[in-house]
């Protein structure tokens, strides 16, 4: 990077690393009646009530329909009146799936307003400090459902990585022991509305898995080969309870779960064919034939999508699209950026840098980067300021390989354009960016906006070396 800039990358001034948000709460704000950081008190069963039925009719609740309502009644019965049942066993359990879904729903559902962040950080912590004693209980959906509910509001609310590895990983032994990464109608002679429930959250449990592990380069923590990954439903059961989530704890076809389900099969042949260790060893010819295949997969996702969601390679936001649209879009091209990147490892594209050609792959690379970016900042894409961190991570990739691109080519006249958009991007994070915010939240915020910057200032650099060099060599004139 010295050599193409000029420059030292300094990202250690860049201060990332601090406690974890849940070792470190913030201080009860006395607004908020019986919350403290230390024992909060479960609110009134009719406030949950209402929660729930603003989560489970959001958007956001279509993608991640973790609690379903009819078991969560023996959950509130063990939480608010230490009733446990074969449904829900363990008390803390059962207090700590409440907490969890507190901690998610008001910032998903009512945005990111200073009295919803501190609420959710508040519940959040509170949940995780049941965590010990829910792994001392018998293993229930109780003890599952917060694990999940904790990686959705990790994700969303700090942006902490390790710590959602640590919740995903403790959530697949929980579903390995439910057998629910297998179909219940084949494990059990009769199943039950639990096993149902488990095999449906094995299903947000892998989706959540698959992307964590694309965004990260962490390996998966639900191996393919151990789950069955057959979607079950029958064509004469179709037509069954339309509009519900699963049928026999398989995603519904058409639902929101079945598309991200199907996506989620993309993303873990991404990772394993393209970024595994065996992987980095194809030959040439077999490192593009994969990629033409995955390519050819993620098209098809593309073409299932109903046309007033479906993304495209140059992005145009539909009038009145909303997050749904957003969510694919941004998917769709994070995968086109990771599957074509890949064609890097190539040596005849390490020789020239080649990257203009309509037939190179890591063009596409660039292009599917370019469009993701400037969809966010011309065609009206929303994910919601509440939804920002989980952005950040696909802002940053795409950002690193328009600023590679620049690296390798700084005399290319499309430069300026790309130089432009890195820039825009990092003043929108920036603008995301408020004091009066719980620190967990700001300062994954603050980092990811100041590495783009410095992206963006090191690009000029580099552009500027290459063009003073480029006048030296053709000598006064």
């Amino acid at each position: 990077m010295k050599a193409c800039t000029g420059e030292e990358l300094h990202l250690d001034r860049y201060h990332n690393a601090q406690v974890p948000w849940w070792q470190h709460p913030p201080p009860a704000d006395p607004t908020l009646q019986g919350v403290s950081p230390s024992n909060l008190n479960l609110p009134e069963p009719a406030f949950l009530s209402e929660e729930l039925k603003h989560y489970q009719s959001s958007t956001f609740g279509l993608f991640f329909p973790v609690l379903d309502s009819f078991l969560l009644e023996s959950t509130v019965k063990a939480a608010y009146y230490q009733e446990s049942s074969a449904a829900s066993p363990g008390i803390s359990s059962a207090k700590a799936c409440i907490f969890a879904f507190l901690a998610l729903a008001p910032t998903v559902v009512h945005g990111s307003k200073l009295d919803h962040l501190k609420s959710s950080l508040e519940y959040a912590c509170e949940a995780y400090r049941l965590l010990p004693e829910v792994l001392k209980e018998p293993v229930s959906l109780d003890g599952l459902q917060p694990l999940l509910l904790l990686c959705l509001c990790s994700q969303g609310l700090t942006g902490d990585s390790l710590t959602i590895d640590h919740l995903l990983s403790t959530a697949s032994r929980f579903i390995y022991h439910f057998k629910a990464n297998i179909s219940p109608r084949i494990v059990w002679e009769h199943p039950t509305a639990l096993d149902y429930h488990a095999r449906h959250l094995f299903w947000i449990a892998y989706i959540c898995d698959k992307g964590f592990s694309l965004v990260t380069g962490l390996a998966p923590v639900l191996e393919d080969a151990q789950c069955d990954l057959t979607l079950t439903v029958m064509p004469e059961e179709l037509g069954q309870l339309e509009g519900q989530f699963h049928l026999h704890g398989d995603p519904y076809p058409g639902s929101y779960v079945d598309m991200y389900a199907r996506l989620a099969f993309i993303q873990s042949r991404i990772c394993r064919d393209l970024y595994t260790p065996s992987a980095l060893r194809k030959p040439d010819a077999e490192l593009l034939r994969t990629i033409r295949d995955l390519d050819d997969s993620i098209e098809e996702w593309k073409d299932s999508i109903p046309v007033n969601n479906r993304p495209s390679l140059i992005t145009t936001a539909p009038q009145d699209s909303d997050m749904r649209f957003s969510v694919f879009h941004l998917q769709y091209h994070h995968c086109m950026i990771m599957i074509h990147q890949a064609s890097s490892r190539c040596a005849s594209w390490e020789q020239n840098q080649e990257t203009r050609g309509t037939s190179s792959s890591l063009a596409i690379s660039v292009a599917a980067s370019r469009s993701f970016l400037r969809g966010f900042l011309y065609s009206q894409l929303e994910l919601g300021s509440q939804n920002l961190l989980f952005t950040l991570s696909y802002f940053l990739q795409a950002s690193i390989n328009l600023f590679c691109k620049i690296l390798s080519r700084p005399l290319d006249t499309a430069n300026q354009e790309d130089l432009q958009t890195i820039g825009m991007i990092s003043q929108l994070i920036a603008q995301h960016h408020r004091d009066c915010d719980p620190t967990c939240y700001t300062a994954k915020i603050k980092f990811a906006g100041r590495v783009i910057s410095e992206l963006e200032r090191l690009a000029r650099c580099a552009i500027d070396k290459a063009g003073r060099e480029q006048d030296q060599a053709m000598g006064p004139q």
